[in-house]
């Protein structure tokens, strides 16, 4: 069997240098191309007053947008849908805490039954205010 030679270190050199001329001939391509990309989206941007004077516009008027953006943020608060998912949301936590309180009533009456205890001790025992009620 006979072993393959590899490339010479010249033949090596040779290759690489071909490698990079094909990749600076396609780069050079490139350039040219996006250099005339660049021609043709000048053609009607020359800077005139009017061109100036209407980037000002768009500029100013973006600044105002953003302001508006900004005012519209602080009354957000007064917007009817997001006081109606508020007044969901109070409903929601309202019934949550009457549910808790009828729990809370539930167990102060069983223990009163099972273990014979007065419903003040059982209130300060557990740190139960004496004007805990249901929420209207």
């Amino acid at each position: 069997m006979s072993k393959k030679k590899g490339l010479s270190a010249e033949e090596k050199r040779t290759r690489m240098m071909e490698i990079f001329s094909e990749t600076l001939s396609e780069g050079s391509q490139k350039h040219a191309s996006l250099q005339k990309s660049i021609e043709k989206a000048k053609i009607g941007r020359c800077e005139t007053e009017e061109r100036t004077r209407l980037a000002k516009e768009l500029s100013s008027l973006r600044d105002q947008r953003e302001q508006l953006k900004a005012e519209v943020e602080k009354y957000k608060d007064c917007d009817p849908q997001v006081v109606e998912e508020i007044r969901q949301a109070n409903k929601v936590a309202k019934e949550a805490a009457n549910r808790w309180t009828d729990n809370i009533f539930a167990i102060k009456s069983w223990a009163k039954r099972k273990f014979g205890f007065e419903e003040n001790k059982i209130d300060r025992t557990f740190g139960i205010p004496e004007d805990f009620d249901y929420i209207d």
